[in-house]
């Protein structure tokens, strides 16, 4: 399997001809693209990059000393850079792109290596499963125990009237610690930490049966789902608006 290398482009497939001629009578095999679309409608051409005369990798050197000889590469200008000719050799090995002209293979690669920056630069920025829990109030809308439905109701708990107020909720701390709602008691106090992407919740001073264990999290928009063996607990991300009189 050759690798093919552009020597020299052209408008028209005639305007190859002698060229090619010049270096088949040297030995040197010559390939041209595009070459029947632009016969066909001699308009295309500059759309598609025009006809470009293709020599093998390894006949390289030995063509272009040829058509510098005969005056059809004047100056050094007018050769591709060696740069460009190694990237052309390179990416003629990737799939999908080969058949491609050389300025839409660096195209297409280019504009893959900058979304790969930019989602790496996303996803560095993601906030991580620590924060996401320390850096909100989880309004607890429903306990699910044993598979049946509790709504939690805590005592001495001060309700704020108005809009994205948590009527109960959990709040992680950064010192490990998290409250959880009671059941017409105070609020319940534990302690939380994150393994391999799971929750532990331990030592709650008060039903310790129904939030201990080991929990799933499942964040979708604005909602968390916290599951253990037995407990699922249904929240949603506290998002106050407050109307003014003004």
């Amino acid at each position: 399997m050759y690798n093919w290398i552009t020597i020299k482009t052209f408008t028209l497939p005639i305007e190859a001809a002698i060229i090619r001629g010049r270096l088949e009578s040297e030995g040197i095999e010559c390939f041209l693209t595009n070459e029947l679309t632009t016969q066909v409608n001699p308009l295309y051409s500059n759309a598609i990059g025009g006809v470009e005369l293709q020599v093998r990798e390894s006949d390289l050197q030995n063509a272009i000393a040829i058509l510098k000889e005969g005056g059809y590469l004047p100056d050094e200008d007018a050769l591709p850079s060696t740069f460009l000719l190694k990237l052309d050799s390179i990416t003629l090995k990737i799939p999908f792109l080969k058949k491609l002209q050389l300025l839409l293979r660096l195209m297409i690669l280019v504009a893959v290596f900058v979304g790969a920056i930019v989602s790496f630069i996303i996803y560095a920025n993601l906030p991580t499963t620590s924060e996401r829990l320390t850096a909100n109030k989880w309004c607890l809308d429903n306990v699910v125990y044993d598979n049946k439905k509790f709504i939690p109701e805590t005592d001495a708990f001060i309700k704020f009237i108005g809009s994205g107020f948590c009527n109960e909720s959990i709040t992680f701390l950064d010192n490990g610690k998290v409250t959880f709602p009671g059941f017409k008691s105070n609020s319940v106090w534990a302690h939380w930490q994150l393994e391999n992407d799971f929750l532990i919740i331990s030592r709650a001073d008060t039903f310790d049966f129904v939030y201990n264990g080991l929990y799933k999290l499942e964040f979708s928009n604005n909602q968390l789902i916290l599951k253990s063996e037995k407990t699922t607990l249904n929240c949603h991300k506290e998002n106050i608006h407050i109307n003014l009189p003004f």
